[in-house]
């Protein structure tokens, strides 16, 4: 056997092109739509569950928050503690999450224990009790969190960034209160599960090794929900930037000043979208960054910084995020600024652009991994609106980009002029 030369690196090849299989699709009697994703090698398997709904409908976003954790914490016959004990014992595994415009449900089962979970999910789903006492718990534990976050200078200017990017009166940009959290009832938790779980749109991704038996244990499973005719087709709101293109809050004695700015972009269906995404890399997206490079490496004035491009359902936004020392605020935005103007209006250097390229389509080839990286990608397209073919389109886009097509991208999309600064610090130290 001949040993490998450790003295010369091995040779590397461009990525060819990528594609994503396509999951099948079932519509069910009750009108659940079902996208099976069989790939896996490994007697395992997740179901996804998406319900239409999330913060934007809820009289306040706490209580699209507080639904889901509340469903597993009783059932009929079974107390939180009993519900976490079964999930163990079967070695499976459930999380729930909210979005601007949707809750999901996850659950992780061996295959062969998929008979034991999935009744106690369709009684999570269908019959949650949202005890009084496990309320009381989890809403004083988010009150506390909430007031530490208050106290946290990049939490205060992520909220107001929301409200200047967003506008003050768009729903994406409404705060939870401690108010607000402690008067959620029960009751107001129940009107929300029978409204944006049972009576909305649900669409369920199952991922893994699906044999037919677990293809018809799922179908099974998704019957027995409880659907019933309240549908929700909520209107699109576009969003509504505030004219003040900066904002800042003074929390006097701080040592560091939490910095967010950003602005409104083109959103996923748009042409240049793949090309302002890759402008987003180069200038902050990865470790390899100019932002990083400068503003970390060379200047010094924070710990990291990042950029990103965060697609909704109804529009995208672009936004940096950082914290500095109050005495680096004011040099930190400057020279975000300078390296924002550097992309607009120079052509990204050849090797650069390469790095960035094979860096994108390495993040992507990730998503290729296992049934549960499809997934997972699958998911995120339905709660950000992001066509199927989009993985296709954007893998064009990357191999075939120019430093021209970059540089447009940044001058449209990314131009320092448009940017929206929201501050949160000590003002007289930060000099903001």
């Amino acid at each position: 056997m001949n040993e490998p030369n450790r003295t010369k690196a091995p040779a590397t090849r461009p990525f060819g092109r990528l594609q994503l299989p396509r999951p099948a699709v079932e519509q069910l009697a009750n009108g659940i739509e079902l996208y099976i994703i069989d790939k896996g090698d490994q007697e395992v398997c997740r179901i996804d569950l998406l319900f239409d709904g999330g913060r934007c409908p809820a009289r306040t976003p706490a209580i699209a928050d507080l639904t889901g954790p509340m469903m597993r914490r009783g059932i009929p016959g079974y107390d939180a503690d009993r519900i976490a004990e079964l999930l163990d014992y079967y070695g499976a595994w459930m999380q729930t999450g909210t979005t601007m415009h949707f809750s999901t449900l996850s659950v992780f089962s061996l295959n062969r224990n998929l008979c034991h979970v999935l009744p106690l999910v369709t009684d999570i789903i269908n019959k949650p009790l949202f005890p009084t006492d496990d309320l009381d718990l989890l809403r004083q534990q988010r009150i506390d969190q909430l007031r530490i976050n208050r106290t946290k200078v990049r939490f205060v200017a992520g909220e107001l960034f929301n409200q200047s990017v967003f506008g003050k009166a768009h729903p994406y940009a409404r705060t939870i209160e401690a108010d607000d959290l402690a008067a959620i009832s029960s009751n107001d938790l129940q009107e929300y599960h029978r409204a944006y779980y049972l009576g909305t749109r649900i669409r369920a991704i199952v991922s893994g090794r699906i044999t037919d038996e677990v293809a018809d244990a799922v179908r099974r499973f998704l019957d027995s929900i409880t659907c019933h005719d309240m549908h929700h087709d909520l209107p699109a709101i576009p969003l509504q930037p505030e004219k003040e293109h900066f904002a800042a809050t003074d929390m006097p004695n701080t040592l560091q000043t939490g910095i967010r700015m950003g602005m409104p972009v083109a959103g996923c269906y748009h042409a240049d979208f793949p090309f302002m995404s890759m402008a987003n890399l180069i200038l902050g997206g990865y470790f390899g960054s100019r932002l990083m490079k400068n503003i970390r490496e060379e200047k010094g004035y924070t710990y990291g910084i990042s950029s990103h491009i965060i697609s909704l359902r109804n529009s995208a936004y672009f936004t940096i995020m950082t914290e500095t020392g109050t005495e680096y605020t004011q040099p930190l935005i400057e020279e975000t600024r300078r390296e924002m103007q550097i992309l607009c209006e120079e052509e990204v250097p050849t090797d650069e652009l390469e790095t960035a390229r094979n860096y994108m389509q390495g993040q992507r080839a990730r998503t290729l991994d296992s049934p549960f990286s499809m997934g997972d990608y699958y998911l995120s397209s339905m709660i950000s609106g992001t066509p199927f073919d989009y993985f296709e389109r954007e893998d064009e886009a990357i191999r075939h980009a120019t430093a021209a097509d970059i540089q447009r991208a940044a001058r449209l999309y990314l131009h320092p002029d448009k940017l929206y600064i929201a501050l949160a610090g000590d003002r007289t130290k930060g000099g903001f």
